[in-house]
């Protein structure tokens, strides 16, 4: 197997992509893959989906899971199309989410990591900078906060966690039937509380909520008797903790992106 077809089946480069060319730089410790778009190929608008005559061109440079002990950077020509309803925009590309200068299996691998232990390990590890896993983890908080619209929520939990040697709260939300957290909010006021029910749940999904077991602090009464909860047409118990057992840097649900991004 040629390298062309070796990094194209690794890779999953699909038509109408190809690989162009393989240069391994031992002394710079990488590999460098340059991927080529079929001359013609139609091209969308990312927003719109609507197929538009290609504007111009921008190198755009990817940094890809290691092979072997070389890192393995990804080069490519991406289009810009000239959409009449969004003017001139930049195409999407399946092996990255737009704006992330990392494919999405690396990422994956960045996300995993991160679930286990602490930013500063996930960018020695990945010889990465801070800024580089944090615009990582917010990626993929982003793309769990969007996949959650589709997911119901029937038995809510609400629970303050203190952290820091019990100085500092954080107002925690769970999915008691999925044992998993929904929301977390600074501090364990009814403004940390009020965000979740306005702004993290649709209105559908606050009317399909069956009940909500929570500290009955007076501000998370106050915010769950507020308008834009699901209180006025529920029941509530109390209980002395609700929320599963978490670690601080466990506290976020992340979701790992698709592959068919």
């Amino acid at each position: 197997m040629r390298d062309h077809e070796l990094y194209a089946t690794i890779l999953g480069v699909q038509a109408p992509w190809t690989v162009a060319r393989v240069e391994v730089d031992v002394a710079g410790g990488a590999v460098h893959v340059w991927l080529q778009r079929t001359e013609g190929a139609p091209a969308a608008c990312p927003e719109c989906r609507t197929t538009s005559p290609i504007s111009d061109h921008r190198e755009r440079e990817w940094r890809h899971l290691d092979t072997c002990q070389l890192q393995t950077r990804l080069h490519a020509r991406v289009p810009r199309v000239e959409c009449p309803s969004h003017g001139v925009v930049p195409t999407t590309v399946p092996w990255a989410t737009p704006g992330s200068k990392f494919p999405v299996l690396f990422e994956r691998l960045a996300i995993d990591w991160r679930r286990d232990t602490a930013v500063s390990a996930v960018a020695r590890q990945l010889k990465l900078g801070w800024d580089a896993v944090w615009g990582i983890e917010r990626r993929a908080v982003a793309r769990g906060r969007e996949r959650r619209g589709t997911l119901k929520l029937r038995y809510v939990g609400v629970d303050e966690k203190a952290f820091q040697r019990r100085h500092d709260y954080v107002t925690v939300v769970s999915d008691l039937e999925g044992t998993r957290v929904r929301f977390v909010a600074d501090d364990r006021k009814r403004e940390s509380l009020e965000a979740f029910w306005a702004l993290g749940l649709t209105a559908t999904q606050r009317a399909e909520i069956e009940a909500i077991a929570m500290d009955m602090g007076e501000p998370y009464v106050q915010a769950t008797r507020a308008p834009r909860s699901p209180m006025p047409t529920r029941r509530s118990c109390s209980t002395a903790s609700t929320a599963p057992s978490i670690s601080t840097r466990a506290s976020i649900a992340y979701a790992a992106p698709s592959t068919g991004s």
